[in-house]
């Protein structure tokens, strides 16, 4: 009888990468983009504190900054020439989706604190900026949304919690970012970042270049954020990884990591506020085309359910209606004397297991089948 344990996390589908040192930009160049779309693996149940298909604006979830209704401004470095507001329309819904757009306004005189000191300068262009009220902790999180083509227009899905009380540090999660610093329809930022302009800052910023521009047309973008480690994701396909590791050698020979990760010294488990922005920079384009929208469709959050965190789940055999097996065990075994576990065709699987995942004889995993056994770190705000 032949036993296999998997430990810590085995993906078998097709990754390429290159080594990298940790807290350093990880530049991938000309992926192609991934217009093929995935399902999401198993075990994931819907969250619908935080998941919205903005039939309206539903204000229990979201606010504005600024509000609805008022003038109020927010300043922000990551939008040179735009301060967030709600000035006649910068947020909308209309036809079940959430709008934000950049208008030309009148000066105005804006000041806030950079990461290089305070800036006081005239802003001619408003922009929007929505939040959640809430803060999420752990789980699956997508936006399927349209980028706008206008190269001067930086939309962004993105999370972020704070540290201390008072404020000591900040964490955040970047589902997606365009970059400001180096503008492009064909790259994007998916990152980790920690930083409050503290001598102890760390980024990890994962920059990924596609050989097609991405913009124009919906798709869905994604993170899985579990204790410990983020993997992220565009349109269900696995695009990079981050995960807390301790080992100043993780990267060094003779075993380096060569798969889409880049490793954190921080254990980032901050609660976080959903952010959906859209930026302005000029540098990119002096006269840009202003009526185009960052639409979102939906937003989706998904939690994992608990199942027996001090014991084995062993089942007779494997079927895809038994809801036990896609929960978080102990451990989980397929398999064994009597017992059979064939996995079908085709089918996009993840088994969980807090301590282990075990395969005994019997098992069988079919051709065509992408599948993903994982032990995880578990913390309670992981579970429905």
């Amino acid at each position: 009888m032949r036993t296999i344990v998997i430990s810590l996390m085995l993906i078998l589908f097709y990754i390429e990468g290159h080594t990298q040192l940790c807290t350093e930009i990880k530049d991938r160049n000309f992926l192609s983009f991934p217009t093929i779309s995935k399902p999401m693996t198993t075990g994931w149940v819907i969250n619908n504190d935080f998941s919205d298909d903005f039939n309206t604006f539903n204000t229990s979830k979201w606010h504005v900054i600024g509000g609805l209704n008022n003038m109020d401004i927010r300043c922000h470095d990551m939008s040179p020439d735009a301060y967030f507001s709600n000035e006649e329309g910068n947020v909308t819904v209309s036809n079940g989706k959430l709008k934000l757009q950049v208008f030309e306004r009148e000066s105005v005189e804006c000041t806030y604190s950079g990461p290089n000191g305070t800036v006081t300068k005239d802003y001619h262009y408003s922009s929007g900026w929505v939040e959640s009220n809430n803060t999420f902790h752990y789980g699956y999180v997508e936006i399927r949304c349209k980028l706008p083509s206008e190269i001067a227009l930086n939309p962004c899905f993105w999370m972020t919690g704070y540290i201390g009380n008072p404020m000591t540090a900040y964490d955040e999660i970047d589902v997606f970012e365009k970059s400001i610093a180096d503008p492009s329809n064909t790259m994007l930022m998916q990152n980790f970042y920690i930083d409050t302009d503290l001598p102890t800052w760390s980024t990890h910023c994962q920059k990924l270049e596609f050989n097609q521009s991405y913009v124009g047309i919906e798709y869905v973008y994604s993170v899985e954020w579990l204790p410990e480690e983020i993997h992220f994701y565009i349109n269900g396909n696995h695009t990079s990884s981050i995960k807390y590791t301790t080992n100043p050698n993780y990267y060094n020979s003779p075993y380096p990591d060569v798969s889409y990760y880049t490793c954190a010294d921080i254990r980032y488990a901050v609660p976080q506020h959903f952010l959906i922005t859209l930026s302005l920079n000029l540098t990119a384009n002096p006269n840009p085309f202003l009526t185009q929208y960052f639409e979102i469709e939906y937003i989706k959050s998904y939690k994992l359910m608990a199942g027996n965190l001090n014991e084995e789940y062993w089942p007779m055999n494997f079927s895809m209606s038994d809801q036990n097996i896609f929960k978080v065990h102990k451990s989980i075994k397929l398999g064994g004397s009597g017992r059979t576990a064939v996995i079908p065709s085709g089918a996009n699987l993840t088994l969980w297991g807090k301590d282990s995942v075990v395969f005994k004889q019997g098992f069988t995993l079919n051709t065509g089948t992408e599948f993903v056994a994982r032990t995880i770190k578990t913390h309670t705000d992981l579970f429905q």
